[in-house]
């Protein structure tokens, strides 16, 4: 089959001059393109703010807030925690829960909770109930709403213009992209870093990388595990890919940066409290219980109390999966290299309950998974592809229709017979595609009901993304 030609060239480029896009070059359409998914990706996010999750929902949202507030103005990190081996901990009331407030705080590392505690300081609040919702997710929506352009340009150099497009619509529009993208959590700033390094060490590969560039991606790598210690990852993906082109020094010296992060909040916890430092990092390390989390990381739904469940996630494995049976060299090593070592982190660090439980562990390598996604959505309507066309119908189809076409608060239950017609109108044109595949009028037939397909779903996604306060109660 041939390629069109955005996938052509996309497919032959990483082998040759591995040149970054200029956005000068770049055609009209395609940049109001961008620019209007970006558009939407923010309305999304700031639409319903408050309302879903609710600021009870997510308690971190008030730990990092208080932490990096207090740190601010008394030097002590007070803050909750339900770890046990704090000396002492204090009932406290506000927004509506009470928690046991700790003093010397080292659940984790300090760089995100100075991020909220010193944006919220700025807004004014100079108390622990002196700012709101709203205030504390406008840091985790800018970033949520930078990685759709990042994205962007990661994806269209290694799967070409037309599927990054869709990767990154997809990222703007999902129902659980949009929630999460909302929730004040490290992985949110990860997610920019990884990005962004990731984009540093290709253009460390093409040759154009001169000192600042250089500077930058060691700032990244330093800064990703003092946001939150599985940060340590970013480090080792780009440490890896530089390896893997015979940029050894530089990626020892970036593995350095990521052990210098951790080395640096193991100096703040010797500063504010060695012995809870260390006695908090002894509970972290028990969280562990087998060696499954990498598998839970992955299966659950989405760790939103199982009722809203991401299919383009799992679909987004499935694309990676595709991608590299292709052995395709380095659009391995950017597009699915992070996303496995991430989950391989996650088999390292995290305790089986916890990724579970919490969607956001997610959303560091959301960009990577949405894009094979889009690229898996992109291949089904480009080759009329009866089997893709099959795959997206009962994921990413079955995620955007459920809530959109059920009544309030219900998931959407249609007759079988229904169903099964509205399944046939899509996969039909591609089976007779198959049957005559030099037919030009079947094959145009087909592209139109699939891609058309593809267009139901996205506006599904942002429906339901509209009213997620109608079917999301509580995390």
């Amino acid at each position: 089959m041939a390629a069109t030609p955005s996938t052509a060239s996309a497919e032959r480029r990483p082998a040759l001059t591995f040149r970054l896009p200029r956005v000068g070059t770049w055609p009209a359409l395609e940049i109001l393109g961008i620019v209007a998914v970006t558009g939407l990706a923010l309305v999304l996010r700031l639409h319903g703010l408050t309302d879903a999750p609710l600021f009870t929902d997510d308690l971190d949202e008030m730990q990092f807030a208080w932490a990096g507030l207090n740190l601010i103005q008394h030097g002590d990190p007070i803050t909750w925690s339900y770890y046990p081996g704090y000396p002492s901990y204090e009932a406290f009331t506000a927004f509506g829960v009470t928690v046991p407030l700790v003093h010397h705080w080292m659940d984790h590392p300090p760089l995100y909770s100075l991020l909220i505690g010193g944006w919220v300081w700025l807004l004014g609040a100079r108390d622990m109930t002196g700012f709101d919702a709203a205030e504390v997710r406008l840091v985790p929506v800018a970033c949520s709403t930078l990685t759709v352009p990042l994205t962007y340009l990661l994806g269209r150099r290694f799967i070409g213009a037309g599927a990054a497009m869709v990767g990154a619509l997809l990222l703007a529009t999902a129902p659980a992209a949009v929630l999460l993208g909302r929730v004040a959590e490290p992985e949110s700033a990860q997610a920019v870093l990884l990005l962004l390094a990731l984009l540093l060490t290709l253009r460390v590969l093409d040759g154009r990388a001169g000192a600042i560039t250089v500077l930058v991606l060691l700032v990244c790598a330093v800064a990703a595990p003092l946001l939150k210690v599985s940060g340590i990852a970013i480090a080792g993906i780009c440490a890896v890919i530089l390896a893997a082109s015979g940029r050894w020094k530089l990626a020892g010296i970036l593995a350095g940066g990521g052990a210098l992060g951790i080395v640096l909040f193991a100096v703040y916890g010797a500063f504010v409290d060695w012995g809870q430092f260390v006695r908090t990092w002894g509970v972290q390390a028990s969280n562990r219980i087998s060696v499954m989390s990498a598998f839970d990381f992955i299966t659950a739904p989405s760790g939103l109390n199982r009722r809203l469940r991401d299919g383009w996630w799992l679909l987004g494995w499935i694309g990676l999966g595709l991608l590299a049976a292709r052995r395709l060299g380095r659009r391995e090593l950017f597009l699915i290299w992070p996303a496995a070592a991430y989950t391989v982190t996650m088999l390292v660090l995290a305790g089986e309950k916890e990724v579970e439980q919490y969607g956001w562990y997610r959303v560091i390598v959301y960009p990577e998974l949405y894009l094979a996604a889009g690229w898996l959505a992109w291949e089904a309507v480009r080759r009329r592809s009866l089997p893709l066309l099959t795959i997206l119908l009962a994921l990413g189809g079955a995620t955007a229709t459920n809530w959109w076409l059920g009544g309030a608060d219900s998931a959407w239950v249609p007759n079988p017979l229904l169903l099964c017609v509205l399944i046939g109108a899509v996969l039909l044109p591609a089976v007779l595609v198959l049957w005559r595949p030099d037919d030009r009028r079947t094959w145009r037939i087909a592209g139109w009901t699939s891609g058309a397909a593809v267009a139901v779903m996205a506006l599904g996604g942002t429906i339901e993304s509209l009213q997620l306060d109608r079917f999301f109660f509580r995390m």
